[in-house]
């Protein structure tokens, strides 16, 4: 299902930096290597997490959702310890297989990445070691209107309606070494995800420009996409081999407040299924309401600033700008306002 129509192929970092801008310096300041206390804290009240898996045994990536009541997954600071029985998606989990999983606290629209890799398994507990953990920005989550919004039907019988209803969805992806990688988008429901004769497509938008998806897709293609209609227990998956585009078409087609994105993914979708989610279900994230804790974005920003193990000059002069009290929270501000598109 290749795109018969005048299209450009990004097939290397150089030709991605050109269009989307090169990755920052400190590329991982914010990242830190183990569960610090505000990680801890925020996966006690969290009741579901995104979850992709890479294998490099089988060069296969999936997507996955993991959901019970706040605190169903507990931690320390170096391993996840996960109920395998409140996972979608079962038969994919095994030792030694790589692990993405964003954490999701309603109302808030950061959410909290964990990487690492699944460990061992024994009787009903997964078992990750922790490699990274840094908080994602509120992008997709405000362009989705993750919190705000019902379904408007509560079922959906086509993946050609599916996409034109759903405003989230999850990219999973890894690279040459299985590890796995989960990037949340988020659109107005019709401008996340279209389905054509060609494949699945679904655009870029601005982001923190790590571009840890596009990065993987370059060296290796396989993908899994799980798309979500907020409100609804019903998700979309689509699964096969992508590649990034320049397509002024499809470009066009995903416009918003008149922007178009800079390139496009197109899907060449060997599988394509509805489901019902059962860790949506138990999760019960919809009607949204605020934890029993407090969260500041900034404050948990630098916090895992200052502890980050980034060197070198550009990482010096970060970390005492985000120690300017009040310096960080207006740049969020001023980030979430302007490029939102």
């Amino acid at each position: 299902m290749r795109n018969s129509e005048s299209s450009n192929q990004i097939k290397n970092i150089e030709s991605l930096e050109k269009l989307v801008g090169k990755t920052p310096g400190p590329r991982d300041l914010k990242v830190i290597d183990h569960l610090d206390e505000n990680a801890l804290l925020w996966i006690s009240v969290s009741s579901c997490m995104f979850v992709s898996m890479a294998d490099d045994r089988s060069s296969e990536v999936s997507a996955s959702i993991g959901g019970g009541k706040p605190g169903f997954v507990e931690a320390d600071s170096n391993y996840l310890h996960i109920p395998r029985n409140m996972m979608d998606s079962q038969e994919r989990i095994a030792e030694g297989v790589g692990w993405g999983s964003l954490f999701l606290v309603p109302t808030l629209k950061e959410s909290l990445r964990v990487n690492g890799v699944i460990e061992s398994i024994t009787n009903n507990t997964i078992r990750v070691k922790v490699s990274e953990c840094y908080l994602h920005c509120a992008k997709a989550f405000m362009r989705s209107n993750f919190w705000e919004e019902q379904a408007k039907s509560p079922t959906v019988d086509s993946p050609a309606d599916f996409c034109d209803l759903a405003s989230f969805m999850l990219v999973a992806t890894s690279n040459e070494h299985a590890q796995a990688d989960l990037s949340p988008k988020g659109d107005p429901a019709g401008k996340l995800l279209c389905l054509r004769e060609d494949g699945v497509w679904y655009p870029d938008r601005p982001g923190n420009r790590r571009v840890d998806s596009f990065r993987n897709l370059i060296s290796k293609p396989n993908i899994e996409v799980m798309a979500i209609i907020p409100g609804s227990f019903q998700v979309l998956r689509v699964s096969g081999e992508a590649v990034l585009q320049v397509n002024g078409k499809i470009q066009n087609h995903f416009s918003v407040l008149d922007k178009e994105p800079k390139l496009v993914i197109q899907i060449d979708a060997k599988k394509v299924s509805l489901e019902t989610s059962e860790a949506l279900q138990r999760a019960k994230l919809w009607p949204a309401t605020s934890p029993t804790l407090e969260f500041k974005a900034a404050d948990i920003w630098k916090s895992h600033v200052k502890l980050s193990k980034s060197k070198g000059v550009q990482a010096k002069i970060a970390k005492a700008a985000v120690s300017v009290p009040g310096a960080l929270q207006k740049g969020l501000d001023f980030d979430y306002e302007k490029n939102l598109y």
